[in-house]
């Protein structure tokens, strides 16, 4: 399942990244934080391309950092290499787990593990315009999936999903920041066969055998809108999803190609540098 969204579900794993980074050793004057908490709540289809829905409340911890060589809020951002137009990131993902038992179409056939993604990105920047905090970005993210129930986990495949974004940001304290994303998801015949694939054992009338390929995933839209007062922030998002001509599309597991779905949440920095 495609990750919650890209603001969010990095949280927690930039955590664990910023933990061990050696760039986070830097003298005051170069290094600024905010650590806090925060929640999550969605209704999301169970899998891409399925016709029911579940809700989640998800946790995740806050973390922002500013420093010379590593920026962490919306992703990892490294300044290693200098350019105004290039930089490396981090992107990530996460795809939550779904029992076969809950789905109509997919009764009697395995479950679905948690799934995580994670990867670099190669963002180009065509305009970054630091008096206003607003900056129009291509991103180029490549990531492994991996499936885990936390006693295995399993290599699913590759996804590569070109985008573009535009992202404002505070320029003060307090205030709105808010990004659009458009982009497009390919991936490995190994990522879609493990959504979308219907072995011949588990074939019926109504699900018929089908086999996956690797190519176009798809197409989304993004978009991320925060308000901050004080240590609190608010914020909401939406996402809507295509998934009309996409490899997969006539996999008997695919109910719907097309469909919106909008999540809330609160973060509360409770610690930050002076």
């Amino acid at each position: 399942m495609k990750s919650l969204t890209r603001h969010h579900c990095l949280l927690s794993l930039t955590l664990l990244f910023s933990a061990s980074s050696p760039f986070c050793q830097l003298a005051a004057q170069e290094f600024r934080w905010e650590a806090g908490v925060g929640t999550v709540a969605a209704n999301l289809p169970l899998y891409p391309g399925s016709s029911q829905t579940s809700s989640y409340v998800i946790p995740f911890p806050y973390l922002r950092i500013e420093s010379e060589y590593l920026d962490i809020d919306q992703g990892v951002k490294s300044k290693l290499f200098k350019s105004s137009n290039l930089r490396f990131s981090l992107s990530g993902g996460l795809g939550v787990p779904v029992n076969s038992a809950d789905s109509n179409i997919r009764t009697g056939m395995p479950d679905l593990d948690l799934v995580l993604q994670l990867g670099p990105s190669l963002d180009i920047v065509f305009d970054n315009d630091k008096t206003d905090a607003r900056e129009w970005r291509m991103e180029l993210p490549l990531r492994v999936a991996i499936a885990t129930d936390f006693s295995h986990t399993q290599n699913i495949g590759w996804l590569l999903e070109p985008r573009l974004v535009y992202d404002s940001d505070r320029l003060r304290r307090a205030g709105w920041a808010y990004e659009f994303t458009a982009g497009m998801r390919f991936a490995t015949d190994k990522y879609h066969a493990y959504y979308y694939d219907v072995a011949p054992q588990y074939a019926t009338p109504v699900r018929p055998a089908f086999e996956s390929s690797g190519g176009y995933s798809g197409l989304f839209t993004d978009l991320i809108a925060s308000w901050r007062k004080n240590s609190l922030i608010y914020f909401a998002w939406a996402r809507y999803q295509y998934l009309g001509g996409s490899v997969y599309e006539d996999s008997p597991l695919v109910e719907d190609t097309s469909y919106i779905f909008v999540g809330v949440g609160l973060s509360w920095i409770f610690a930050e540098s002076l």
